[in-house]
């Protein structure tokens, strides 16, 4: 009697070794699944490419912004990122890559996810809108946005990309033109070491700034 007890108390601890092993098993390899990008270079390259800038009026915080500048570099990191997402063909990434290559070309972009606490003043995609957008160079000329476009129920995708996105932000494209006003130079040349975008109304201004070397 005493043998058989024995044999069955090793069992019981044995197989409750196992079912902790295997749970341990388990947590584990979801930790490891815990990096939700399918590239090994684009959160950095987000990151790089990202800023965060707030308007403080005393104890109240009228804007909090961040912001991605769409440039080249972010531009291929994140056709990398997308077509290793949603399993995109040799042909049909290439066809995106040039995609987001020519978008680049028509204008200087901007991904720009904003929270205020009063809704009327989240109107930066109106024609009167408070706020005004401008896109300076490091000699001191500047250009303001020629479209401001609201990004709609697309929340689940836009945060994988753009991690700042939250439910209670407000989500805009913001394009400025590639050239200065009445001048055929451009906003960004060869030789521009940095860029602010500047977000400015009766309630503050905000500025975040892209080094470019």
């Amino acid at each position: 009697m005493t043998y058989c007890l024995a044999r069955l108390r090793m069992f019981i601890f044995c197989a409750a070794l196992l079912l902790f092993s295997g749970n341990c098993t388990r947590v584990s390899q979801f930790v490891e699944s815990a990096d939700p990008y399918h590239t090994h270079t684009y959160k950095k390259v987000c990151d790089q490419w990202s800023r965060e800038a707030r308007i403080h009026r005393g104890f109240e915080v009228p804007l909090i912004v961040s912001a991605t500048f769409k440039s080249a570099d972010f531009r291929r990191a994140y056709a990398d990122e997308y077509a290793a997402a949603y399993q995109l063909t040799a042909e049909e990434k290439r066809r995106f890559v040039e995609d987001q290559m020519k978008a680049g070309r028509l204008g200087h972009e901007f991904l720009l996810a904003t929270f205020v606490p009063e809704k009327r003043w989240d109107d930066f995609d109106k024609a009167d809108s408070m706020w005004k957008l401008f896109l300076v160079n490091d000699e001191g000329q500047r250009v303001v946005h020629v479209e401001v476009r609201d990004v709609k129920g697309q929340e689940a995708v836009m945060s994988h990309f753009f991690p700042y996105i939250t439910p209670w932000k407000s989500v805009y494209v913001v394009r400025f033109p590639c050239n200065l006003p009445g001048m055929n130079r451009p906003i960004i040349g060869d030789n521009t070491k940095e860029i602010r975008l500047i977000i400015t109304s009766v309630l503050g201004t905000a500025e975040m700034l892209w080094n470019l070397e």
